[in-house]
């Protein structure tokens, strides 16, 4: 007949039974109706730990406890092998896995403890119960203390036993599940991890690309604006330059006149040494001073001399002139430095105007109400790019003669500058689109569109703002505001 025995899980649709009415016992897996529905030989196993029966290793001195146990758990359906000590049980595992070991605490030999410590260590996935004769409230906390599942008292109690051994069955599943479920888990993390490190570093290849493109596109701007104004700049430097060159054509003359002069000089002091002091002295000496009177009056020297020193301030004023222009627009094309820098934003202003002065001088009138401003932190060749985009808007919006304003004041902890003209004026419509990359209002190929877009983008950058305000045939202002304490 066949024995009926607890399922390995809870929930399942099928009992374990083993038929001993043949000469080999038998695994039967049947339903809850009595149908066979998987068989399997035990002494040929193992199959699957689901389909199979539960190994146990029993290991006690004492043999009637050894028979016990193998009775007791052997009616109720496990497959029980039997130690008399721990030598003899470690040939057991080197032949075999179980699922649980039971073990007495006192034996010769290797005690029992030690089999266990050796058991957890080398078998982690069975479950161990030891067998002890006092209950000693002290035991069951050295032994959890180790890893094990639980303990038995002697003597020992079926129902006790039977207990015992399912809960220990019960929680070794619930652990190697576990296990299973974080080593999952833990390769799910893993993968996951993986992915998502490789996820930021195209991120981050993806922003560096981008910044690196935003560059290039604000240093084209920057190209395309000196573009612009080369011809303008020309003109300013070919100004102070002519008088330079003029000037020094005159101090040439000049040269040539004094040269003769001090010539005739070193004559006349060598002639009076030469001459004796006669009357003939005096009559060449006298005529000497007249030839070189003559000179003097023909060169006019008292103009010469009164000259001069207008003449050097004059050139010296026109080359300090060609080097600020220079310097500025050095500033304002050179690539720069990712670095937070501080500027005087009223000088940054100046330098720029400096720049873009013959772009508007012939347009408008400049006027400038500077407000008594802090050193900001911000990036100075960027806030220049910002300034220039903004005056060389406001002349060409200027079609014959008009008025640029700019005014600079602190407002709530922050610098605030105002650029307005009274130009023709932005188109309603057009306002929401004024920023944005590549939309321009000029000719087709007079600008890249990218100018206000580029100031929009600086800006944002200080984690300030710039805002528009037009109307047709009135004028455009933009304010700015940067905070004073910007820090990246």
């Amino acid at each position: 007949m066949a024995i009926k025995v607890r399922a390995l899980a809870e929930g399942v649709d099928q009992f374990i039974g083993i038929d001993r009415h043949k000469r080999r016992s038998q695994l039967l897996i049947k339903d809850r109706e009595g149908r066979v529905v998987k068989r399997g030989n035990i002494a040929t196993g193992p199959v699957s730990w689901e389909e199979a029966m539960t190994r146990v290793l029993i290991v006690d001195d004492d043999e009637a406890i050894r028979n016990l146990f193998g009775q007791v758990l052997g009616d109720d359906g496990f497959d029980c092998a039997l130690a008399a000590d721990a030598a003899e049980a470690r040939k057991w595992l080197k032949k075999q896995d179980f699922e649980l070991i039971i073990s007495d605490i006192m034996m010769p030999g290797e005690s029992g403890l030690d089999f266990i410590k050796y058991v957890l260590a080398e078998h982690p996935d069975s479950a161990t119960l030891m067998i002890t004769v006092v209950d000693d409230p002290s035991i069951p906390e050295s032994l959890f203390e180790l890893g094990l599942y639980g303990y038995l008292t002697k003597p020992l109690h079926v129902k006790n036993v039977l207990l015992r051994v399912s809960n220990a069955l019960h929680r070794r599943r619930l652990e190697i599940d576990n296990r299973a479920h974080r080593e999952i888990m833990e390769r799910l993390v893993s993968e996951r991890t993986a992915a998502l490190h490789r996820s930021n570093q195209q991120l981050e290849q993806a922003l560096n690309r981008l910044k690196e493109t935003q560059a290039q596109m604000i240093q084209s701007e920057k190209m395309a604006s000196v573009g612009q104004l080369a011809a303008g700049i020309a003109h300013e430097i070919n100004n102070p330059t002519g008088f330079v060159s003029s000037n020094l054509a005159t101090l040439s003359e000049y040269q040539s006149d004094i040269t003769t002069l001090i010539q005739e000089y070193r004559k006349l002091i060598a002639g009076l040494k030469d001459v004796p002091d006669t009357e003939q002295r005096d009559t060449s000496v006298q005529e000497k001073i007249d030839h070189i009177r003559s000179l003097e009056a023909e060169a006019d020297i008292d103009f010469i001399l009164g000259d001069f020193q207008g003449l050097i301030e004059e050139s010296h004023e026109g080359t300090a002139r060609i080097t600020r222009i220079v310097a500025d627009l050095k500033h304002l094309a050179h690539p720069g430095e990712d670095k937070l820098g501080t500027a005087d934003i009223n000088k940054s202003l100046d330098s720029t105007l400096n720049v873009v002065r013959n772009e508007i001088m012939y347009k408008a009138t400049v006027s400038k109400q500077y407000g008594d401003l802090p050193i900001v932190n911000c990036y100075p060749q960027q806030l220049n790019q910002v300034f220039t985009n903004l005056l060389v808007n406001a002349g060409q919006a200027i079609k014959d003669k008009g008025e640029i304003k700019i005014v600079t004041q602190v407002v709530d902890e922050c610098v605030e500058i105002k650029i307005s003209d009274t130009g023709m004026g932005i188109p309603e419509e057009n306002l929401p689109k004024l920023f944005d990359p590549f939309f321009t209002t000029k000719e087709l190929g007079k600008r890249t569109g990218l100018g206000l877009n580029i100031a929009y983008d600086i800006i944002n950058k200080h984690n300030g703002s710039i805002q528009v305000e037009s109307k047709v045939g009135k004028g455009t202002v933009f304010t700015i505001r940067i905070p004073v304490e910007f820090s990246r």
